[in-house]
């Protein structure tokens, strides 16, 4: 399956660092059936369809990505608005099972931050506007890195 957007990002500022969608966002991800076995499993609660649909409702708080200012002339947070907030969302279900014990150690939490990282950089190489390659290079391993403090 070719991965896909459902439309643009729609939010509304709120003061002073996130946003508020103001209409779902749907990506379409190449997630494997056992993917997402493995997230039903873990009770970690993101809308995901069989077909592998993500899907952020409406009302959802995000900081778009976080970007360090200083890197912002490289990789603005509005240059994988989409992608970041399909990766926040995943994130933030992963790390509340794993502190509730359904994700029961940090490595079993690494398999998750893992597929969640590989959405992202499925969400940057399928987004109109494109995404340069180069970009997609460094925010993908950006949030390898740095991702597990999140």
């Amino acid at each position: 399956m070719k991965s896909k957007w459902n439309d643009l990002l729609y939010g509304k500022f709120k003061r002073p660092k996130k946003w508020m969608l103001e209409k779902d966002l749907s990506f379409s991800s190449d997630l494997t059936k056992e993917d997402i076995k493995k997230f039903k499993d873990a009770k970690v609660d993101v809308k995901i369809t069989a077909t592998g649909k993500i899907t952020v409702p409406e009302g959802y708080i995000t900081d778009l990505a976080s970007v360090p200012r200083a890197c912002w002339a490289f990789i603005a947070p509005f240059d994988v608005a989409r992608p970041a907030v399909i990766h926040d969302i995943l994130y933030e279900k992963i790390n509340g099972a794993f502190k509730e014990g359904v994700i029961a150690t940090k490595k079993d939490r690494e398999i998750y931050r893992s597929i969640a990282d590989n959405i992202f950089k499925q969400g940057m190489q399928n987004s109109n506007p494109s995404v340069p390659k180069w970009k997609i290079v460094s925010a993908y391993y950006a949030v390898r890195l740095f991702g597990r403090f999140a």
